[in-house]
């Protein structure tokens, strides 16, 4: 104790190496993690990607063989070498690195079969075809293949052969029911049920018509009338791919209206112009009356008041509270809140192409009714109201029920003026001309946050217009205008 040992001062160094919090990016994952400085970049990598890719799809065991990491500065490029340590590299607290995987070369394999040899280079120079693009491929294959039979349906033949071939049609349609029901119920494969039920309707469509339109409007209606019936048979009778069904049952169900209306001797234009701007209109009112699918009942729960009574309860008896079948005790989980917005999203997007479809059947009847300044003054202002109408909705799907239907109706329009008299087919050119240079702005200059405060309020303002301006429209086509002199 009396020696100058004491008085020393040693210098204690902790086996630990110093650490710097950095923020790796990778993918499409952004790791805030804390590194050593003095151990090599090779040392704490692997563990670093470890982390990354687990929030990222799984690879093949083969390419995960083949792929290493390089760690490098996110601005710069610059990569760190495996041997480098983060002090060596100059890497400070707060940085930003990016881990990146890269592809090993592998030298060329040899085989002894040479069949196996084909099978798997032909499957590493097409590694794009795998199941799901094989079952895209035959959904593709199926809806042809109806498209087919619906022109042998429609198309020009004898008697015997067209019996033939509805009763061909019939037992397709048949089978295609029965493959979706069996897809869904037993195996719980709603894409496959889906599309099988969705090729189903054409081919009924088509036997409907081949078998009852050769009896005028009121075959026609009685046709339209049975497909909008079996599409809601198939909707109850599949259980998914609900749109496609309400759809259709929407639209063949409003042209049945309009075709009952000219089976009563009533004036084309009259029912047309009707048509198209009830359809028109619904489009408008579809939010508000689907507001309540995608909501789930409000929890309530029953409070006692009487609390004199708890001290002479036994503690270990469920309570009367915990009997009330309240909806506090069953909070929906996020899946069920999910699923619940979904389809309330598939059945508004359902309703709107039914009617939408509609309109633009209705004005396409108009202009085959009769080709005048009012009839295609009205059927682009149905176009707009459209148009306009698609960008209050929030998801694609609704957007494009309702857009899709207005450039059918655009076009149609522009291309059936051609046959009016001039200036008609000049203006309806310029028309198509001015709306394409538009959406091609649009498309270049909008941000993508949406569109600015000002271009949202003046377009709310022409979707006013567009609507507003209708029923003058319809009077103008009907003839009010001229018999009143104006």
């Amino acid at each position: 104790m009396t020696g100058v040992s004491e008085l020393r001062r040693v210098r204690v160094v902790s086996a630990a190496p110093d650490h710097i919090r950095v923020s790796v990016f990778g993918g499409r994952t952004q790791l805030d993690i804390a590194l050593p400085l003095d151990v090599p970049v090779s040392g704490f990598v692997p563990e670093v990607a470890r982390l990354i890719s687990s929030r990222d799809a799984e690879e093949d065991s083969k390419d995960e063989r083949r792929t290493f990491w390089v760690l490098s500065r996110f601005h710069s490029g610059a990569e760190l070498r495996p041997e480098q340590t983060l002090r060596d590299a100059g890497v400070v607290n707060g940085e930003l690195l990016r881990l990146t995987p890269r592809q090993a070369l592998t030298p060329p394999t040899l085989y002894d079969d040479v069949v196996d040899a084909v099978g798997r280079l032909n499957k590493s120079a097409y590694a794009a075809w795998d199941s799901v693009s094989a079952r895209w491929m035959a959904f593709a294959g199926v809806h042809l293949a109806s498209l087919a039979m619906v022109y042998c349906l429609i198309a020009p033949t004898g008697t015997v052969n067209r019996y033939l071939i509805v009763g061909v049609a019939g037992a397709v349609v048949l089978a295609l029911i029965g493959g979706a029901t069996m897809a869904h119920r037993s195996y719980g494969l709603h894409d496959v049920a889906a599309a099988l039920g969705w090729a189903a309707i054409p081919i009924t469509a088509g036997i409907a018509f081949a078998v009852l339109g050769q009896y005028g409007y009121s075959g026609l209606a009685a046709a339209c009338g049975s497909v909008s019936v079996l599409c809601a048979v198939y909707d109850r009778v599949i259980g998914t791919g609900r749109w496609a069904y309400l759809a259709a049952a929407l639209t063949f169900g409003l042209v049945a209206v309009v075709l009952v209306a000219r089976a009563l001797h009533a004036r084309a234009d009259i029912v047309t112009v009707t048509g198209a701007v009830v359809a028109t209109l619904g489009c408008l009112v579809v939010r508000r009356l689907t507001s309540r699918l995608g909501r789930f009942e409000t929890p309530t729960v029953t409070v006692e008041t009487k609390r004199e009574d708890w001290d002479f309860e036994n503690p270990f008896e469920p309570s009367a509270a915990t009997d009330n079948g309240d909806s506090g005790t069953a909070m929906p989980t996020a899946e069920a809140v999910w699923n619940r917005a979904k389809s309330a999203s598939v059945t508004r997007a359902g309703l709107l192409t039914g009617l939408a479809a509609a309109a633009a059947v209705c004005v396409t009847l108009l202009l085959r009714t009769v080709v005048d300044w009012p009839a295609v003054v009205f059927a682009l202002a149905v176009a707009a109201a459209l148009a306009l109408r698609s960008r209050t909705f929030h998801s694609w799907f609704e957007r494009a029920a309702v857009a899709i239907p207005a450039v059918v109706v655009l076009v149609s329009t522009c291309v059936t003026a051609q046959n009016g008299s001039a200036p008609m087919p000049l203006a309806a050119l310029g028309v198509l001309l001015a709306v394409a240079v538009g959406a091609a702005c649009a498309g270049l200059m909008m941000p993508t946050y949406g569109a600015p405060r000002r271009v949202d309020t003046l377009l709310s303002y022409a979707e006013y217009l567009a609507v507003g301006s209708l029923i003058p429209l319809v009077l103008w086509v009907v003839g009010v205008y001229q018999r009143l002199g104006i």
